[in-house]
């Protein structure tokens, strides 16, 4: 294979000539540096903390590039939009395509249906580049839960497409107009730097995904491409002043970037520039810098570079398909396997699938290739419009334990509670049995509230009662809510809770534990104060110490029929040793609290998971959790049965 004669990114092969770019080895050097910092980061995260920095290089290169390209076409008078999006389609679709099949695939025989539905939630997103705006709505890219979802990076290529419906567009009508073009990229991208750096602080999430916020590092690509195109124009080269010293100022950006960003970071923000002005000093060098043209044009990191974007696409949906399968982190051996095997993927992807599918203009082929990116499309609509096709084969024998990692949720109730209490914002939440009487109970607390109510519910409408829950944060008087809206709606809560005459028992049951610790006081102190607000009131308060957390994902304990996995967990439990030590502290202010209050009622969850030994997650082949700290609703129940039995048991003692 002939390096020199490959393309640079978003071209297509054709013969030498005024229209088309020389070919910049150093730049697919550049790429590779990008990708293999994404990959390591992804992998090892702990190796090269700031690793995810990469994708912002390959917005720079890309957007100098593509750029390029299009002011070439419009000096020759060959632009066309046809062409354009034409060869888009022909250089992202074809690996792209592939992946996407390659991940509804391995889902069929793996996942179970609720990750089955997300899956085709997430590659209707990619297929149709938007990406960004569906994990935009969802969750921040350093997320745990964001480990599970095997399609995330894909919000990188939503953004240059996005950027790319708009650019040319800007770019044709400011060269009709005779604009300076260099000036129009300026302008555009200090605005959207602005956007990027005033958005940080307050909306991360926003301003991560979102596209405003994000062109900059394109237009930064882009202005050079202009700057080029200007002295071309005039029959002459760029200027570049000191070409080592901007190609080594550049490699000094990157490492700075590298070793100093982290999760924990305000990214993209001023932290960004890091890569971004890196990117471009490494382009502005040119390829006769020495950086340029003995480390980044060597033969190894050129190859990485021509394969950088099926490796891009191939890496994170195995590692994160390994971190699904696994129930936690794979073991480092299992994480080296991956990036290996995505090279080997990678390298044949760009052999046999995207070089015959990229060059040549032949229209069936941007047919052929739209044809099969919208297939995937309405196939994963439809994985993701039936509840992720619960009725498979490979999901059947665990189909029960399957559903119980669901969230069991009755909006129809929520929707009429809320609006009987004039509940009018997300923050808000309630669940009531019966929506016509007054409650009689009241459940207090967040969402280790929630999962203990349909046991509660059951228990109380047998007696002839009616329970409220009220959905809080920490269920305590007077705590300082500071910027945290739920917070600010437990407080009214509380209120509406202590003034319903009706209203005979509050239950408190929440994840918040205590501690013996000074900065912990503040709980303890308002948990007293509340206890006495309500016992004053003449209600009859019982607190439900919370059920242990197991630590581990409840999947981990199922067995999926369709692949290999290390994971299945026997037994499905932690010891008793393990609970005790979670509550050491907790249990040291509750039994304070029961000596200072002797009309409270305390009711220990743990006692329907607990023996002497093991706390268990699953009980007669059936989780009892949902998640690692949440009860699944067939363990709702279960502690709704004990709390049943402890309250009968209460009465005959009373008696």
């Amino acid at each position: 294979m002939k390096l020199e004669k490959q393309i640079p990114y978003g071209d297509s092969p054709a013969p030498a000539g005024p229209t088309h770019l020389a070919y910049r080895r150093d730049i697919d050097g550049l790429r590779a540096i990008a990708v293999l910092a994404v990959v390591l980061f992804h992998a090892f995260p702990t190796v090269l903390r700031g690793g995810f920095i990469g994708v912002d290089i390959f917005f720079v290169i890309s957007g100098f590039l593509i750029s390029s390209i299009l002011l070439r076409e419009l000096q020759h008078g060959t632009f066309s939009f046809a062409g354009f999006y034409a060869r888009r389609v022909r250089r992202i679709f074809p690996a792209l395509v592939l992946v996407l099949a390659a991940c509804l695939a391995f889902g069929w025989l793996a996942l179970f249906p609720d990750e089955y539905q997300q899956l085709g939630k997430h590659v209707v997103g990619g297929a149709g580049f938007a990406a960004n705006f569906f994990y935009w709505a969802q969750v921040g890219y350093f997320d745990t839960a964001a480990d599970t979802k095997p399609l995330l990076h894909l919000w990188s290529l939503g953004i240059e497409e996005q950027f790319y419906i708009l650019w040319p567009v800007i770019l044709l009508l400011g060269w009709r107009l005779r604009a300076n073009l260099f000036a129009v990229a300026a302008i555009l991208a200090l605005a959207s730097f602005a956007l990027n750096v005033g958005g940080i602080a307050g909306h991360p999430t926003a301003t991560f995904y979102s596209p405003a916020s994000r062109a900059w590092e394109l237009l930064l690509g882009a202005g050079l491409a202009c700057l080029h195109a200007r002295a071309s124009a005039a029959s002459r080269r760029l200027p570049v002043p000191g070409p080592n010293l901007l190609s080594w100022l550049g490699v000094a950006l990157l490492a700075a970037g590298l070793a100093s960003i982290t999760r924990a970071s305000q990214f993209p923000g001023w932290y960004a520039l890091l890569p971004a002005l890196g990117a471009l000093l490494l382009i502005a060098a040119g390829p006769q810098a020495w950086f340029n043209r003995v480390v980044l044009s060597n033969r190894p990191m050129v190859w990485v570079g021509l394969v950088s974007y099926p490796l891009y696409l191939w890496h994170w949906p195995l590692l994160s398909f390994a971190q699904i399968i696994e129930s936690r982190e794979p073991a480092p051996a299992i994480r080296a396997g991956a990036v290996l095997l995505a090279l080997l993927l990678a390298w044949l992807t760009y052999r046999v699938v995207e070089r015959p599918l990229r060059g040549g203009a032949a229209r069936w082929k941007v047919a052929l290739l739209s044809v099969l990116m919208a297939a995937c499309a309405a196939v994963a609509g439809y994985i993701y419009l039936n509840e992720g096709l619960p009725t498979r084969k490979v999901v059947q024998d665990n189909l029960a334990n399957q559903k119980a990692l669901v969230v069991v949720e009755d909006k129809a109730n929520a929707a009429a509670c809320k609006k009987r209490y004039g509940f009018d914002s997300m923050y808000e939440y309630c669940l009531q049995a019966d929506a016509v009487k007054d409650p009689t109970v009241v459940l207090l607390g967040d969402s280790h509230a929630y999962h203990v109510v349909a046991g509660l519910t059951k228990y109380y409408g047998s007696v002839g009662e009616n329970l409220l829950m009220l959905g809080t944060r920490h269920p305590y008087w007077g705590l300082d809510p500071e910027a945290d809206p739920y917070q600010q709606a437990t407080q009214p809560m509380l209120e509406l809770a202590l003034g319903m005459p009706s209203v005979k028992t509050v239950v408190f049951s929440t994840h918040l534990r205590f501690g013996t610790n000074p900065d912990q006081r503040v709980w303890v102190d308002a948990a007293r104060d509340t206890f006495r607000r309500f016992i004053a009131a003449g209600k009859q308060v019982i607190f439900m110490n919370d059920v242990p957390i197991i630590g581990f994902d409840p999947r981990s304990c199922i067995k999926r029929a369709g692949v290999a996995s290390s994971a299945t967990r026997v037994p499905c439990a932690i010891t008793r040793a393990e609970w005790e030590q979670q509550v050491v502290q907790h249990r040291q202010v509750l039994a304070g609290f029961a000596r200072e209050f002797p009309q409270i009622a305390w009711f220990d969850s743990s006692t329907a998971l607990c023996d002497n030994h093991r706390c268990q997650a699953m009980i007669d082949g059936r989780l009892m959790y949902r998640d690692a700290n949440h009860l699944s609703y067939e363990g709702d129940l279960l502690v709704g049965s004990h709390f049943a039995e402890w309250m009968r048991q209460r009465a005959l003692s009373n008696h």
